[in-house]
C-alpha cells in the first residue's frame, strides 16, 4: 500500500456483525480524488451494504479535503421570499400542510390556497415540519444551511458538526453549535423536539450507535428525519459502480429502505413514513462518471456543453418525478419517533 493511501480495517457488517460479504462495486474516489480503490459489499446475513474494507477511523478526516462541499458557505433556501401574494401562499402552506400555528392568519382567497398546494411538495423537502415547541438539533450540520432555514421559521437551534471550520461558519446563526463526534456532544436526553441527519448516516462507521444517540434527545412526541442516498433506487441499478451516490471513499455505508429501516428499529425507532426524491444533477453526474469509465472521454465533453445539458436536464425534470412516485428515488428521506412513544 502506497504511502498517501488511507489506512483500512476489514470491519464486520455493520447492521448485524457478519464477516461474510460479496463484493458489488468497486471505483475510485471520483468527486474528490483521495487516492485509492474501494468497494461496496454486500452482507450476506442481512443484506447491507457496506465499505469492506472501511476506511480506518484515524484516517477518516483525510477523506475530506478542504474544498468539501457541505463545509463552503451555506447556501439557503429561504422560503419566505419574493413577491407579497407568493408569501402569503407559502405561509398558508407551512400552516395548513406542515403545522406551522404561527402562521395562521385569516383564510386566504382561493387563488393564494391553489398556489400553496402547489408550493408545498417542495417546502416538504426545504422546511422541517414544525413539533411541539419548536427545538430543534442538527446533527452534521455542515456550515449551517438547514440551521438557517428553521431560524427563519421560528425554531431554536443547535447543531453537531466535526469540521472545525465549517462549525465556525454554522456559528452565525446559533451560538449552541458542538465541534466534535455525536458520542462526545453535552446535549441532555429529551432536549429536542426535532433532530435531523442529512447525509450524515452514511458517513458514520456505527450507524445505529448514532440513530440510539439521536433519539435518545427527542422529547415526548419528539420526532428524527434522516436522509441519505438510495442504494436501492433506479439510479443505483442503471449505474452499478458509476453511480454518483457511492461517494466512496466518504460513504461507509450504503443504504437502502428496507436496511434504513433495519438501522432505526435496531436502535429503538419506528419509521413513519418513507419518502423518495430525485434531482436531474444526480443522473447527469453519473452518466458523465460512467461515460469516463468506457473511455468515452470526448461525448463526456460534449454532454456538458451548455445546450446539451441543458436539454438532458430538461427531460430529468419531467421524467424523474415518475422515479419517485415508483418509490425508486436517488435519495430517500424518512421520519422516526422512538419505539416506546
Amino acid at each position: 500500500m502506497g504511502e498517501d493511501l488511507l489506512p483500512t480495517l476489514d470491519a464486520p457488517c455493520f447492521l448485524c456483525g457478519a464477516a461474510d460479504a460479496d463484493p458489488v462495486w468497486s471505483t475510485p474516489d471520483r468527486a474528490l480524488g483521495v487516492p485509492g480503490i474501494y468497494t461496496v459489499a454486500r452482507c450476506r446475513s442481512c443484506g447491507f451494504l457496506y465499505q469492506k474494507p472501511r476506511v480506518r477511523d484515524d484516517g477518516l478526516v483525510h477523506c475530506y479535503p478542504d474544498h468539501y462541499p457541505r463545509h463552503q458557505e451555506p447556501s439557503l433556501r429561504l422560503p419566505l421570499k419574493g413577491s407579497p401574494s407568493r408569501v402569503r401562499a407559502v405561509q398558508w402552506a407551512l400552516a395548513t400542510g406542515l403545522n406551522y400555528p404561527h402562521f395562521l392568519s385569516g383564510r386566504p382567497g382561493w387563488l393564494t390556497r391553489l398556489r400553496a398546494r402547489l408550493l408545498l411538495r417542495r417546502l416538504r423537502w426545504n422546511c422541517l415540519p414544525w413539533v411541539g415547541e419548536g427545538r430543534y438539533l442538527d446533527v452534521g450540520c455542515g456550515s449551517g444551511g438547514s440551521l438557517g432555514v428553521a431560524k427563519t421559521l421560528g425554531w431554536w437551534v443547535a447543531g453537531i458538526e466535526m469540521d472545525e471550520a465549517a462549525a465556525t461558519k454554522a456559528l452565525r446563526f446559533t451560538k449552541e453549535i458542538h465541534v466534535g463526534d455525536i458520542r462526545s456532544a453535552p446535549f441532555p436526553p429529551g432536549e429536542f423536539d426535532l433532530v435531523t441527519a442529512f447525509h450524515v448516516l452514511e458517513h458514520v462507521p456505527d450507524p445505529v450507535a448514532v440513530v440510539r444517540r439521536m433519539l435518545d434527545w427527542l422529547g415526548p412526541g419528539g420526532r428524527l428525519i434522516i436522509e441519505v442516498p438510495n442504494a436501492g433506487g433506479l439510479g443505483a441499478s442503471l449505474f452499478g459502480q458509476a453511480w454518483s451516490g457511492l461517494e466512496l471513499p466518504r460513504h461507509l455505508a450504503q443504504f437502502t429502505p428496507r436496511t434504513l429501516g433495519g438501522v432505526v428499529e435496531r436502535a429503538g425507532g419506528t419509521v413513519l413514513w418513507c419518502w423518495h426524491q430525485a434531482k436531474p444533477r444526480y443522473y447527469l453526474r453519473s452518466v458523465d462518471y460512467m461515460l469516463r469509465d468506457r473511455g468515452w472521454i470526448r461525448l463526456a465533453r460534449l454532454m456538458k456543453r451548455p445546450l446539451i445539458r441543458g436539454l438532458l436536464k430538461l427531460i430529468l425534470e419531467i421524467t424523474l418525478p415518475l422515479g419517485s412516485l415508483a418509490r425508486r428515488g436517488e435519495v430517500i428521506r424518512v421520519g422516526a419517533k422512538r419505539a416506546w412513544t
